[in-house]
């Protein structure tokens, strides 16, 4: 006696069979949509690359950004011998790097049908660029009387502000917010899980050097490089599974 085949889920339920259509339809677009690998890999390689002017050098601090000019101190340190080296490389890198992530969905988007909104993820990362400049401005203002820091309550955010933006790790918060925000657009639980885990790690690396008293010799010369490439990784290996991705969905 032959067997009938058990009827497919949704089987003679036109509703049913309209409303998982439509799921798999956003699932797809979804996907198709996602290009968020090049920021990742393209953030992440500008790490890398600013990474020797991270280490201190043993030469005469020509390069370091000067009282007269303390913008510079917001992106590249005060810390490092070549802070205004540094910030001014930050400056070009973060707003070539977003508006080149701008000109790349706009491009995927074309390609592809269907357009991540990225100009919102743009703007945040110009916006905490600006303010990496303005930052220890700001800082030095509300520092001029730490009494009056104290006692008016602003010390909880002066201080760690300080320290960020002192030892040149202020741009990983920039991109970080950047993240954070794109991942929002893109509504990718991948990058999501991305950028949280690269915020925390650039929380936890400012958290570690604000809070531990360092003896003299504790801190080498490599010390502040090695902090600043440590988030770098996870952009790298994040970005590189997402290309994979992206190339297994387009074959």
């Amino acid at each position: 006696m032959s067997e009938t085949p058990s009827a497919a889920p949704n089987s003679g339920n036109p509703a049913g069979e309209l409303l998982t259509s439509m799921a798999a339809l956003q699932r797809r677009t979804r996907a198709a949509r996602n290009a968020y690998w090049l920021p990742l890999l393209l953030f992440g390689l500008l790490m890398a690359v600013a990474a020797p002017l991270y280490v201190e050098s043993v030469e005469s601090p020509a390069l370091r950004a000067t009282a007269d000019n303390p913008a510079l101190t917001g992106l590249g340190g005060d810390f490092l011998e070549r802070s205004a080296a540094l910030g001014w490389y930050w400056l070009a890198a973060l707003i070539g790097g977003y508006l080149l992530s701008l000109w790349w969905y706009r491009w995927h988007g074309v390609r592809v049908g269907v357009q991540t909104p990225a100009r919102p993820y743009v703007v945040a990362g110009i916006v905490g660029t600006l303010a990496g400049l303005m930052l220890p401005i700001v800082l030095r203002y509300l520092l001029l009387n730490t009494a009056t820091a104290i006692s008016n309550g602003t010390s909880w955010v002066t201080t760690p502000l300080l320290g960020v933006s002192s030892r040149g790790m202020f741009p990983h918060l920039v991109i970080a917010v950047g993240l954070l925000v794109l991942a929002r657009l893109e509504r990718s639980r991948g990058l999501t899980v991305v950028a949280v885990l690269y915020a925390a790690a650039v929380v936890l690396v400012n958290v570690y050097f604000q809070t531990t008293d360092f003896q003299p010799g504790d801190v080498t010369r490599h010390s502040f490089v090695l902090a600043a490439l440590l988030p770098a990784p996870i952009l790298l290996v994040g970005g590189g599974i997402a290309l994979l991705g992206s190339i297994k969905r387009s074959v």
